[in-house]
């Protein structure tokens, strides 16, 4: 008889036994291939909502501070450095290494101008990025058009509007020196307690001809789309492309949220091992009573002439046989599991991760190998002439 089939035909004779031995390796699993699942789920679902939350990297011409300092007093500081961006080299973002995440390149004019005789910020947008760029403003009225014409539509922060009385449909005139524009009012924002409350919100052309700075932008706001995005590399490349540019990578909230999902993971993680290590002494207790069990027959064996390879081949076999039936049915059960665990605790849908299911039951195939170490040792151990007077 085959070794192979020796050690099946005794696991089938064991049934209720061996039942316990892979039950501790089918929790071990389930609970990996859970935490695993469900945390990579909140991680790709974490990541997807910050790609939401507008620009990551805000692009701004490089301006050294100068500290003006007479004896002891400090007078102010000098800013030297080009206080614009080119808008002809906008499209040079386009021609990094990793263009293919740039999801949203908005350009940003901002000014001062007259409007009904008080000062107001303007900020020039190209529409179409800056709706892609802030897709959660409640507007009272509709976006403004892209399209430049002679009387252009803008948008207005609700701390502008309210007290003027502005609203949707209504006529209002810019002005800057010696240059004024009529447009009309196409909505206005719900405050969003940002700056923007505050603003006039006009076509990007429009804002540079009411301004006298055609061609010119003051800031890029750029967002980047994927989920294991690499924003400080990113804002290099663009600061590479774009000399005399400082790139800011806004990311230090995305990495304090990401600490604490990877502080959780891994705590949950090291429960995981617990149970695995667990597992593997229940394997080991399990098959510790199977040798006990089996002395007559694993001393009949030595004394017919089995070498010690063979027998402990046998029992690395047989853990190994537990470990991978364990590592299977965890893999399903841990996969359900986290369907069910993940929308409740982290409020994300998980797909299964079918490329855990190879690595988790060569984990538990080992597992049971390392069980099958102090059994082994303790078959060894029997004196075939010993068994065979008791006979």
């Amino acid at each position: 008889m085959h070794l192979h089939s020796f050690v099946l035909k005794d696991v089938f004779r064991r049934k209720t036994k061996l039942a316990v031995a892979v039950l501790g390796v089918v929790v071990a699993a389930a609970a990996i291939v859970a935490v695993v699942t469900t945390f990579s789920a909140a991680t790709e679902g974490f990541h997807e909502a910050t790609n939401k939350f507008g620009a990551n990297i805000i692009v701004r011409p490089e301006i050294e501070s100068i500290p003006l300092v007479d004896g002891y007093t400090s007078m102010g500081s000098l800013y030297t450095g080009n206080n614009y961006i080119e808008e002809s080299d906008i499209p040079k973002i386009y021609t990094i290494k990793d263009n293919a995440s740039l999801s949203v390149v908005a350009p940003r004019l901002y000014g001062i101008a007259e409007l009904q005789g008080s000062s107001v910020v303007v900020m020039g947008v190209d529409p179409e990025q800056e709706m892609n760029l802030k897709p959660w403003w409640n507007i009272q009225g509709h976006w403004m058009s892209s399209e430049n014409t002679k009387q252009p539509e803008v948008l207005l922060g609700s701390d502008i509007a309210i007290p003027l009385g502005l609203k949707e449909g209504s006529m209002i005139t810019l002005s800057n020196d010696n240059i004024s524009i009529d447009a009309q009012v196409a909505g206005v924002i719900e405050s969003t307690g940002d700056n923007e409350d505050s603003y006039v919100i006009l076509p990007l052309a429009t804002s540079q001809y009411l301004l006298s700075m055609e061609g010119k932008v003051s800031s890029l706001e750029v967002r980047a789309l994927c989920s294991a995005c690499p924003v400080e590399e990113m804002s290099q490349q663009i600061e590479g492309v774009l000399p005399g540019m400082e790139a800011r990578a806004m990311s230090q909230i995305v990495q304090n949220e990401m600490a604490i999902v990877n502080h959780t993971k891994s705590s949950a993680m090291a429960v995981s091992i617990i149970t695995l290590l667990v597992s593997t002494l229940t394997v080991a207790s399990t098959m510790l009573a199977s040798v006990n069990e089996k002395m007559k027959e694993i001393g009949i064996m030595r004394a017919i002439g089995a070498s010690d390879i063979q027998v402990v081949s046998m029992l690395f076999l047989e853990g190994a046989i537990i470990g991978i039936v364990g590592g299977c049915i965890g893999f399903l059960i841990g996969t359900m599991a986290s369907f069910v665990s993940a929308p409740m605790l982290v409020s994300v849908a998980p797909d299964p991760m079918w490329d855990l299911l190879l690595p988790v039951v060569a984990i538990c195939m080992f597992t049971g190998m390392i069980a099958s170490l102090v059994p082994a040792k303790r078959a060894l151990g029997i004196d075939p002439a010993e068994v065979l007077r008791s006979v």
